[in-house]
């Protein structure tokens, strides 16, 4: 066992060794860092696709344009159907049939063609979130080669793999849901409103009172939940990192009479785990049923009104079964837009993650003067290395050795005294805290 493994295992809670499980960066409840530049990023990246994204936006319109204007067309069958009993009772044709058969063969052609869009722009969004999804894998697999080793002695290997796949998960299957949603939203918003105001504008008022009460809601619930969303993604790797290297460091563990404290430390960050998600699904699944509540509200209201309308002439009857329909779908998307707002909190959370693995600092790849190595004899010089994986905590101190061509040396000591360590400082995995090695009277690593 080298010293850096053991060193990770002391009761240092900050440490995040091969073995250790300790805190993250974030506790429960800390918000993202920087929800707009996360975003922002995310946008960049996007920005390659933007073609796709445009035609994304051009179908889901269409799409949503087509569904608003079925109930209005539903609403004229529901006049005619009333129109032709009263006539009927005052004597007259009854009802024309051949004239709804053409109002609901229009209405079924609209919808067919909605469907049509929006199974298109479903079909577009999910290649351009599995393309952006495969792009970022990429680019961290090739991200770890490029990495100080010193990085992996700081992050458990499972924390580093929960970024590859929970957090990249979570992102491709957030976007794919919350872009179209926020465009089919805003256009079902816009166009619904349009068509009430055609119907009454008494009546849109009415309905339009609903809406400071919902945003109100909203807001409060969005609030509260975002800090437990991120705080969930964050465990999550956390937890997926300790039960990765406590069954690879079995033996390890079980040597060091180590289990307690592994079980304590997974313990702790399971139940930070389980109450952060606990509370983030509980506040973002309580939004429906109280905007369906508000929602209620505002039929009855809408009912009581229309009926008066529609008793003075005003309005059509098939006008009131229309309006509450539009109503329903005016509702609707202000839940979904709450639904991506939350989304848009666990995608900025896992987008965040991701950068900041991608923006670690790299390993320098070339030298300025890189030293020929074709024709090397092979000696090693130590002279006086100081090193220690941790700077506050030095392992090797002052060590010193000449080691000629052909030449075999054993290196002896108690488990952790740093033998490992002395191998990988002369393949300059890490570089020396002071003094230098020599091979050749090459210098290859100095301060």
């Amino acid at each position: 066992m080298t010293e850096r493994r053991k060193h990770s295992m002391s009761n240092q809670p900050r440490r995040r060794g091969p073995m250790g499980g300790g805190h993250g960066r974030m506790g429960t409840g800390e918000k993202a860092k920087d929800f707009k530049g996360t975003m922002k990023k995310l946008f960049t990246y996007l920005s390659e696709y933007k073609i796709g994204i445009f035609f994304v936006m051009i179908f889901a319109i269409g799409s949503t344009v087509f569904n608003i204007i079925g109930p209005k067309v539903l609403g004229k069958a529901t006049t005619e159907i009333f129109k032709g009993l009263v006539g009927k009772v005052s004597g007259g044709s009854g009802i024309d049939f051949t004239k709804i058969g053409k109002i609901l063969l229009t209405l079924l052609c609209l919808y067919v063609i909605s469907a049509c869009f929006s199974f298109i722009q479903g079909y577009i969004m999910t290649g351009v979130s599995q393309k952006l999804t495969y792009r970022m894998r990429k680019e961290i697999s090739e991200k770890i080669n490029r990495m100080p080793m010193n990085y992996f002695d700081k992050q458990t290997h499972g924390e580093v793999l929960s970024r590859i796949t929970n957090d990249i998960d979570t992102l491709s299957q957030s976007l794919n849901q919350s872009a179209t949603q926020v465009i089919t939203s805003v256009t079902t918003i816009i166009g619904v409103l349009i068509m009430m105001l055609s119907i009454s504008p008494l009546m849109t008022l009415v309905a339009l009172l609903i809406l400071p009460v919902s945003m109100g809601l909203i807001s409060m619930i969005v609030k509260r939940s975002q800090k437990y969303f991120m705080s969930q993604q964050e465990y999550l790797g956390h937890v997926n990192g300790q039960v990765e290297e406590i069954y690879g460091g079995h033996n390890i563990i079980k040597a060091f009479n180590k289990e307690e404290d592994v079980i304590a430390t997974f313990k702790r960050d399971n139940d930070i785990l389980y109450t952060s998600a606990w509370k983030s699904q509980f506040l973002s699944g309580m939004m429906m049923p109280i905007m369906q509540f508000v929602g209620n509200l505002g039929y009855v209201g809408e009912v009581i009104l229309g009926g008066y309308l529609a008793m003075k002439g005003r309005i059509q009857v098939g006008d009131i079964q229309s309006f509450i329909q539009y109503v329903r779908s005016f509702t609707q998307p202000i839940q979904q837009v709450a639904q991506v707002a939350n989304m848009l909190q666990s995608t900025a959370a896992a987008s965040e993650r991701v950068f900041e693995f991608l923006e670690e600092a790299e390993e320098d790849q070339t030298v300025e003067h890189p030293a020929c190595i074709d024709e090397m004899e092979g000696s090693v010089s130590f002279e006086h290395v100081h090193f220690g994986y941790n700077p506050d905590h030095t392992i090797i101190n002052d060590f010193s050795v000449d080691v000629k061509p052909g030449q075999k040396v054993a290196i002896v000591g108690p488990t952790g005294a740093g033998k490992t360590t002395i191998i990988k400082l002369l393949m300059r995995f890490y570089d020396v805290g002071s003094g230098s090695i020599k091979v050749d009277v090459t210098l290859t690593a100095m301060i």
